[in-house]
């Protein structure tokens, strides 16, 4: 009885604070106590030889569900007292090595299971922190998700990145070629890219009825002809970590949207079915650029065809008096030349004065050239490189406009020299051909590229503007540098003839061809301003570097102003 009641007593002295858990936890924990109750009276009141202390364990997992580290620690030492308590009770006359040995398994086995479900108590607890922290967080950004004012997509892109894969593992290596051989591909690509949750302002934005009419395949917002799908492939095909460019969708109610796109891609394989999708609204801002932009261009084109006007009622005018006196004078010629005896002597000073009045009408025109030729000095020392790099800056809006890449290939050379503002004029009338060229044939791919090299042992600098379109056609190539010759509807016809002349005026050459490839090359050759030495070429740029951001594929038409 004395034992009875000291192992009830120590059972009570487990005590600790248990851990507030399910109420099936607790009833696991209560059971540990008639458990523990029976192991002693069992261990000590039985003729039993065995270690049956060892079913402490028991006692100790049943009370580990619902108990606290330190009430897990406490049950330990009360398991293990109880061990010691019935051995000196059953076995205090009698004692031998075999008990002792029995004795010391079990209260091993009961201080093992007790260190180890303290250490899944603490590993447990350091996971329930890990989780309600990864909660929080996981609900701070939920609600950054759908609180931003800003239109937020979460797409599962990897139905997308196994096709690629796909592609890949059939040999393909050129996506933007496999694009242009199947035109519908990238589109049918799109029906692969499943929107998974968007926020409000994603559902105001399309004008859309509720957050799940939006969900599902992304095909049916992409217009027909919108490059920007096949951008993202790209992207995704050369695992970059973002993209970034403009793209139109196609709103619920038919609007047609221009957004600029954020994307940001995992860097491993897995997370592709959680891509967020940042969109921004800029169609209001297009629109008024578009007003603007034409707006100007109309501008120019009056000031143009006023500046022409004026121009040919000049030309004319200073003209009429040389050709009136050239007519005149010829008309007397031959009258002193018909006579029955020819005034010989007479008729030559009417011929000098033909001559007199022809040179007149000559100087007449080099002074109009000169008028349309600015900044005809040609004594100007140009980096070209330098100077390409900042004809891209300028041009910046009309390359983003036309979704088009301008990339530059630059071999070291040595300085010109020129007219820097005529050379960048030049550079700018043939960049700005090459993006009308390639808006005309409609490409996927827009990429222009702008090359320069050394000729003659760098004695001729060459640049070279390639594009990746239709090309010159014949009947326009002999014709191409005329005045007044263009292929465009608004075009004027003498942008080319004023390059050619600014290049001629600076001892260069300027040529017109097609690629093999396909496309049109412009260049044009320029004496360098000085032999080149090994040192300055070995600092020059290097070769290939990209000056724009988005697409490419063949292009367009004949150059024209």
């Amino acid at each position: 009885m004395g034992g009875a009641e000291g192992g009830a007593k120590g059972v009570a002295a487990w005590g600790g604070s248990p851990a507030s858990g399910q109420p099936m936890e607790r009833r696991l924990g209560l059971l540990s106590i008639p458990l523990a109750l029976a192991v002693f009276f069992v261990d000590t009141f039985t003729d039993i030889e065995s270690a049956i202390a060892v079913l402490y364990v028991l006692v100790l997992l049943l009370a580990a569900t619902a108990l606290s580290r330190r009430g897990i620690l406490r049950v330990a030492a009360g398991c293990s007292l109880l061990a010691v308590l019935s051995f000196f009770l059953s076995h205090w006359q009698d004692m031998d090595l075999s008990s002792v040995l029995r004795c010391g398994v079990s209260l091993a086995a009961i201080l093992i299971t007790g260190a180890l479900l303290v250490r899944d108590h603490e590993s447990r607890a350091l996971l329930l922190r890990a989780n309600g922290a990864l909660a929080r967080s996981e609900k701070r950004h939920r609600g950054m998700f759908e609180q931003a004012r800003i239109s937020l997509w979460e797409q599962d892109f990897t139905a997308v990145t196994a096709a690629l894969d796909a592609l890949r593992a059939r040999g393909v290596t050129d996506l933007a070629a496999h694009a242009q051989a199947d035109p519908g591909w990238a589109r049918g690509m799109g029906a692969l890219i499943r929107t998974t949750n968007v926020n409000d302002a994603t559902v105001e934005l399309l004008g859309a009825a509720s957050r799940p009419a939006v969900l599902g395949p992304l095909d049916r917002y992409l217009p027909a002809e919108d490059p920007a799908m096949l951008q993202v492939l790209l992207a995704l095909w050369e695992k970059r970590d973002r993209f970034e460019g403009r793209a139109e969708l196609i709103a619920a109610d038919g609007r047609t949207l221009t957004v600029l796109l954020g994307i940001s891609f995992p860097d491993d394989c897995v997370g592709f079915d959680q891509v967020v999708v940042g969109v921004v609204d800029i169609t209001q801002r297009e629109r008024t650029q578009e007003a603007l932009l034409a707006a100007q261009a109309e501008l120019a084109r009056a000031a143009r065809a006023a500046t022409l006007g004026a121009l040919s009622a000049s030309i004319a005018h200073e003209l009429n008096q040389p050709l009136g006196a050239i007519v005149l004078n010829a008309q007397a010629c031959l009258r002193w030349l018909r006579r029955d005896q020819p005034d010989i002597e007479t008729a030559a000073k009417a011929a000098d004065r033909i001559v007199r009045d022809g040179r007149r009408a000559a100087d007449i025109v080099q002074r109009t050239r000169g008028m349309l030729v600015k900044d005809t000095r040609c004594d100007d020392t140009i980096d070209l490189p330098q100077l390409v790099t900042e004809v891209a800056l300028l041009l910046e809006r009309e390359l983003l406009g036309a979704g088009a890449v301008l990339v530059t290939d630059f071999a070291p050379v040595p300085p010109v020299r020129g007219s820097r503002v005529g050379l960048q004029q030049v550079l700018v009338n043939l960049v700005t051909n090459g993006l009308h060229a390639m808006a005309e044939a409609n490409s996927p791919r827009r990429e222009l590229t702008v090359a320069i090299g050394s000729l003659e042992g760098g004695a001729q600098v060459r640049v070279a503007v390639r594009d990746r379109g239709r090309g010159i056609d014949e009947a326009s190539h002999a014709r191409l540098f005329d005045p007044f010759f263009t292929t465009r509807p608004d075009g004027m016809g003498m942008g080319l003839a004023i390059c050619r002349s600014t290049i001629e005026s600076c001892g260069g050459t300027l040529t017109a061809h097609n690629h093999a490839d396909g496309g049109a090359v412009f260049e044009f050759t320029i004496p360098a301003a000085s032999p080149p030495s090994i040192e300055s070429l070995a600092e020059k740029l290097p070769t290939e570097k990209s000056l724009a951001e988005p697409p490419a594929v063949p292009l367009a038409a004949a150059r024209e102003d």
